[in-house]
C-alpha cells in the first residue's frame, strides 16, 4: 500500500515538490504533481515541502484502535521517541500508553543485539565492501536505480522487523505489533510489522486521550533496566561507529554518508566501479535522512545538535545498564528486489524539437532549475516520456508571454513610449514613431524633447500614474489622450500611451457647436413665446376679474332672494 496520498485540490504550477526531489518521481499534468509510485523512494520530503498540503499520509489510526480493542497491542519505540515525546517524561510516556490500551510498550534500541551481531558476522566473513541496509530509503533507492549493486547490500532485516520479530517471540505470535516510525518508507509495507504509524500520527493519537494527572500518578509502570545499545544508530555514522568500537572494522575501512543527494552520487560512482576494485572501504553506511534517522519524517523541527544530544543523554542514563539477551535469534537473513524499470527511450531529435520549442537549442541554455529539473535537457527528456510539461519552463514561458505582449504592443493603435527614470526613451512601438514622425522620434533621446515633461515628472515624483489626460500638440495638429504609468516588476521604468483622438474631439467639439446655436435659439424661442404667453395671460387675468366679480353678484342675490321666501 502506497502511503502518500495525492490531494490535487489546491495544486499547481509551482513545482517545489519536484525541486526537493532528488529522484524525480513528480510528473505534471495540467500544471498539477502527481507522485509515480514505481520511481518513489518514499523520503516524505514531497509531503513536508509542498506549501499547500496537496500530499498526506494515510490516516492509519483507525487501524489502530480497531486492534486496540481487539487484541493485545505491543507498541515498537524507535530511538528516536525522546527526540518527538520529549514534554513528557518516559514514565509519563509510558503511563499515558498503558491508559490507552497498549498491551506493552517495548523500546527497539533495548532489543539490538541481534541486528548489531548479524552486521559484526556478514563482514566477519566476507572480503568484499557492503553497503548498510539498514535505511529503507537507501533500499529503495538501490532496488529501483541501481539493480547492480543489490548484491553489495547488507542481506539483513530491518531493525524495526527484526524487533516485530522477537516481540512475538516475547509474547506470542497471537500479538499485533505497531511500530512508531520516522521513516515514511515503512508505512503501508507488508512484514511482521503488523502496523506503521508515523511520530506525528503517534502524537495526535496519545494527545486525543484526554487523561487527568492525578491518573498518570497513580499508574504504575515497568521501565527497562537494559541499557538502550540501539539508541546511537539513530544518529548517522554510529553504526559504523559501533562496528568499530566492537572491533569488527578498522576506522580507515568504513566509510558514512547521509542525505539522498549524497547517497546518490556514492551510489553512481560505485556502479561504475569494478566488483573486484578493493580501493573502497570495507563498509559504507549510508542513510537516506540527513544526519540519520533523527532527521527523518516528523522530526525536522528541530536541530541537530538538541537532536543528538537528548540521544546521547538518553544513552548515558542506562550506559551502565546490563545487555538485553533473547533466549532465541529469529532469522535476520533478508533478500532484495530488482525493481529497476528500464526509462523509456528518446531520439536525440525528439530532445532537440523539444529543446527548440523552449528556445533553449542552438543557443545557451539557461540551466535555471526552476522547472525542478536541473538541467534543460532533463526537463526535455521529462517531456518526451510524458512526465513533465513544456510550460513549465519559466523562461520559455516568459518568452511567450513577452512574444504576446510584443506583439499586442506592436500592432496598437495608441503611441506607446517607455522611458527610465532619467526620462531617457528606451523603447517606443510604430504607432509613436508615426505620430511623433516629424520630430524623428529615437531611443535614447529625452522624452522632453517630444512630450510635456510636467505630467511625467509629477508621476516620477509621486508614484501615482496619470489616466485619460487630454493634451494638445498644436505644432503636430494633434490631440492626444494620454496614460503615464509606472511598470510594475521593474525598478524605476515608466510607459506612456498617447491616443490620437483628433478626430474625436473634432466631432465632440462640432456636436458642442451644434448644441450651442440649438440652444441659443431655444431661447430666442422660449422668450418670445413667453411674451406672447405673458400678453395673453394678463388680458385673460382682466376677463377674469370682471367674470368674477359677476358671478359674486349673481350668488348674493340668489342668497336674498332665499332669505324672502316663506
Amino acid at each position: 500500500m502506497f502511503p502518500i496520498i495525492n490531494n490535487m485540490g489546491n495544486c499547481r504550477d509551482c513545482y517545489r515538490c519536484l525541486r526537493v526531489c532528488d529522484v524525480k518521481a513528480i510528473s505534471f499534468r495540467g500544471g498539477q504533481a502527481k507522485i509515480m509510485t514505481d520511481q518513489c523512494i518514499l523520503c516524505g520530503r514531497c509531503v513536508r515541502e509542498c506549501p499547500q498540503y496537496t500530499k498526506t499520509i494515510i490516516d492509519q489510526i483507525p487501524k489502530l484502535e480497531e486492534y486496540l480493542k481487539q487484541h493485545k497491542v505491543v507498541l515498537s519505540l524507535p530511538p528516536s521517541f525522546v527526540n518527538h515525546f520529549h514534554q513528557w517524561s518516559q514514565k509519563e510516556l509510558w503511563a499515558r500508553l498503558k491508559l490507552i490500551g497498549f498491551y506493552a510498550v517495548e523500546e527497539m534500541a533495548v532489543n539490538a543485539k541481534p541486528f548489531l551481531d548479524a552486521y559484526a558476522d556478514l563482514l566477519a566473513n566476507t572480503d568484499d565492501y557492503i553497503i548498510s541496509s539498514h535505511c529503507p530509503i537507501v533500499v529503495n533507492l538501490i532496488e529501483q536505480k541501481f539493480p547492480k549493486l543489490l548484491s553489495h547490500l547488507a542481506p539483513i532485516e530491518n531493525e524495526a522487523v527484526i524487533h516485530a520479530r522477537l516481540l512475538k517471540q516475547k509474547y506470542g505470535e497471537d500479538i499485533k505489533v505497531v511500530h512508531v516510525s520516522p521513516c515514511l518508507s515503512m508505512v503501508g509495507k507488508d512484514s511482521d510489522i503488523d502496523l506503521t504509524i508515523t511520530l506525528d500520527q503517534a502524537m495526535h493519537f496519545i494527545f486525543s486521550h484526554k487523561i487527568e494527572k492525578e491518573t498518570l500518578d497513580a499508574t504504575e509502570v515497568e521501565l527497562t533496566q537494559y541499557r538502550p545499545i540501539g539508541a546511537p544508530l539513530s544518529i548517522a555514522g554510529n553504526l559504523a561507529q559501533t562496528l568499530i568500537d566492537r572491533n569488527v572494522l578498522k576506522r580507515n575501512n568504513v566509510q558514512s554518508l547521509s542525505g539522498i543527494s549524497t547517497c546518490l552520487e556514492a551510489l553512481k560512482e560505485l556502479e561504475k566501479t569494478s566488483t573486484n576494485d578493493t580501493h573502497f572501504r570495507r563498509f559504507i553506511e549510508l542513510n537516506g535522512c540527513r544526519d540519520g534517522c533523527v532527521s527523518g519524517f516528523g522530526l525536522e523541527k528541530q536541530g541537530i545538535l538538541e537532536k543528538e544530544m537528548q540521544i546521547h543523554d538518553y544513552y548515558q542514563r542506562y550506559v551502565d545498564k546490563p545487555i538485553y539477551h533473547f533466549e532465541q535469534t529469529p532469522n535476520l537473513h533478508r533478500t532484495f528486489q530488482n525493481r529497476y524499470v528500464e526509462p523509456m527511450k528518446v531520439e536525440t531529435s525528439q530532445i532537440k524539437e523539444i529543446l527548440s520549442n523552449l528556445k533553449q537549442y542552438n543557443k545557451k541554455v539557461m540551466n535555471c532549475g526552476a522547472c525542478g529539473y536541473d538541467t534543460c535537457y532533463e526537463k526535455a527528456l521529462a517531456v518526451a516520456r510524458g512526465y513533465a510539461e513544456e510550460k513549465m519552463c519559466q523562461t520559455y514561458m516568459r518568452g511567450k508571454a513577452e512574444s504576446m505582449a510584443g506583439t499586442a504592443i506592436a500592432s496598437s493603435p495608441s503611441a506607446i513610449i517607455i522611458f527610465d527614470q532619467d526620462f531617457i526613451i528606451q523603447d517606443f512601438n510604430p504607432a509613436a514613431r508615426e505620430m511623433f514622425k516629424k520630430y524623428g522620434l529615437k531611443v535614447g533621446n529625452a522624452v522632453f524633447e517630444y512630450i510635456d515633461h510636467r505630467n511625467f515628472e509629477k508621476v516620477a515624483e509621486t508614484g501615482w500614474g496619470i489616466k485619460n489626460l487630454t493634451v494638445h500638440y498644436d505644432d503636430l495638429g494633434i490631440i492626444t489622450r494620454q496614460n503615464i504609468v509606472r511598470m510594475q516588476g521593474t525598478q524605476n521604468m515608466y510607459m506612456a500611451t498617447l491616443t490620437d483622438i483628433t478626430e474625436e474631439e473634432s466631432k465632440r467639439e462640432a456636436m458642442e457647436q451644434i448644441r450651442e446655436e440649438t440652444l441659443t435659439k431655444a431661447t430666442q424661442v422660449i422668450n418670445n413665446q413667453m411674451f406672447v404667453a405673458q400678453q395673453i395671460a394678463g388680458l385673460l387675468g382682466e376677463t377674469t376679474a370682471e367674470t368674477k366679480i359677476i358671478l359674486l353678484d349673481l350668488i348674493k342675490q340668489f342668497s336674498q332672494e332665499k332669505e324672502l321666501k316663506p
